[in-house]
């Protein structure tokens, strides 16, 4: 594993990844909420990511599991509306509002340990 390609780095670029994927399918299922027998689809990936950070092995191990990591795109087959569709729109809403602040939160992040690595590298030419 490279120096920025640690657990940390990781897990905050999978992540940052799946919330974009994750935009992506909520609109796509918005943008099918009138049509006939549309199943709705969500993103799997935070148990994958904890079961990765999670168990033994050394860091460069982590980080490896990590980057063997993805998310996966899973169909939700039920469906309650007698047009067979399974969108609900309230639901899609919610959970939009909700990735969008996960993204940004993850951006934050991203960001600010940017700025630690910098600052580390500064201070250390001193």
């Amino acid at each position: 594993m490279g120096f920025l390609d640690d657990v940390t780095g990781l897990a905050i670029q999978r992540s940052l990844d799946t919330a974009a994927l994750r935009q992506r399918v909520i609109a796509h299922n918005i943008a099918n909420v009138d049509t006939p027998g549309f199943k709705r689809s969500t993103v799997l990936f935070e148990d994958a990511l904890s079961a990765a950070l999670g168990g033994e092995g050394d860091p460069d191990e982590r980080a490896r599991r990590i980057a063997a990591t993805s998310p996966q795109v899973e169909r939700i087959e039920t469906s309650s509306r007698l047009d067979g569709n399974n969108v609900d729109i309230d639901m899609e809403a919610a959970e939009l509002a909700e990735n969008a602040l996960r993204y940004e939160a993850l951006s934050r992040l991203a960001i600010a340990r940017g700025r630690l690595l910098r600052a580390a590298i500064s201070e250390g030419r001193r």
